[in-house]
């Protein structure tokens, strides 16, 4: 399957969402949000959907239609990597 040059945006903005999450964990700045019952990736999903419904509502395009499936799951791998190896977890 091939992307299209959104479909690799997104996935480029799914893997830079997890290192900025992986960030804001690290500096403490999302201390409120992440715990035990709301962990990290969970922002990096909510992320990416929120992402997505804002791009779809802008472009007239309806929600859903916008980014293939592959390219929803390679982002959100994408981004729970980078959020990962900022973290130091997968090191």
């Amino acid at each position: 399957m091939r992307f299209t040059g959104t479909e690799l945006g997104f996935i480029v903005w799914g893997s830079a969402l997890g290192a900025l999450v992986g960030l804001g964990v690290q500096n403490g700045m999302l201390a409120g949000l992440s715990s035990e019952f709301f962990p990290p990736f969970v922002i990096v999903l909510l992320g990416l959907a929120v992402t997505e419904i804002i791009v779809s509502l802008a472009t007239n395009r309806a929600p859903g239609t916008f980014i293939a499936m592959t390219a929803r799951l390679f982002a959100f791998v994408g981004g729970v990597v980078g959020l990962y190896l900022v973290l130091g977890r997968l090191a």
